[in-house]
């Protein structure tokens, strides 16, 4: 096992800086007023097919780009200094804006922007937006309340690809409330996941595998799966409900556990 071990090491080693010097050579040909590069391949846990993640600073806003170099996927978010910090400080942005921060590489930073937004993450805290984030997380998961009544109507009529595309909406967005809501900061949305599975538990584990469709249950066991999140989210934020989402949650709740979640 350790000759096999030493090959698998070095070919990690290999694209991994590789990504890097592509990262670099593209950073001095952009005209901004810095360069990071964030994601995988700053933090050395990157695939041969990561692509390279660069943010560009702008002096105004401008679209972001994709491109294809060498075979690797580069996209460049173009952002201004103030949307960079600002999104320290939204309960939307800043669980992995502040991670990427942390663990980024600055690539030019001769005014030393960046290094200041670094700081700033070092030091960031939930608590700077703990009722923020509790808010937000309220609002999104009264919101969903309505793809709830979509995935019962749509059960309920035997249409499956409108229930299957609502169940999936439910499983996707979820988690991202919910990492506001538990305090988790994660790196990318793969590791956004598991971090959630482990935060909740073994009801939410299982309801999520079943509704992503990890597990080969039915469609309609799946969409079950995917209401029985959204009983376990709502449960999770009630305390941040105010009066008007209070009803609407309760509702969503209610109808979902009349279809069996």
């Amino acid at each position: 096992m350790a000759a096999r071990a030493g090959p698998a090491h070095t070919h990690s080693v290999d694209h991994t800086r590789h990504a890097r010097r592509l990262a670099e050579a593209l950073a001095g040909e952009l005209t901004a007023r810095g360069v990071a590069l964030t994601g995988s391949i700053a933090t050395g846990t990157d695939h041969p097919d990561s692509d390279i993640d660069l943010v560009a600073v702008a002096e105004t806003a401008r679209e972001d780009q994709i491109r294809s170099v060498e075979g690797r996927m580069v996209t460049i978010g173009w952002k201004t200094i103030d949307e960079i910090e600002a999104a320290l400080h939204c309960p939307w942005e800043a669980p992995a804006a502040v991670p990427a921060w942390r663990d980024a590489r600055l690539l030019a930073d001769p005014e030393g922007l960046l290094e200041h937004v670094k700081a700033r993450a070092a030091a960031w805290d939930w608590l700077l937006i703990a009722d923020q984030a509790d808010r937000w997380a309220a609002a999104g998961v009264t919101g969903l309340a309505e793809e709830v009544h979509k995935v019962c109507g749509m059960l309920t009529a035997d249409n499956a690809r409108a229930a299957a595309a609502n169940r999936a909406i439910l499983t996707l967005r979820l988690p991202g409330l919910l990492a506001a809501a538990d305090r988790i900061l994660y790196r990318s949305e793969n590791e956004l996941w598991d971090l959630i599975c482990r935060a909740e538990g073994e009801a939410w584990t299982d309801a999520w595998d079943s509704a992503a469709g990890l597990t080969g249950t039915d469609p309609a066991a799946s969409c079950r799966a995917a209401l029985r999140l959204y009983r376990i989210a709502a449960a999770r934020v009630d305390e941040a409900l105010d009066e008007t989402q209070r009803p609407v949650v309760a509702t969503a709740c209610r109808l979902a556990a009349r279809h069996g979640a």
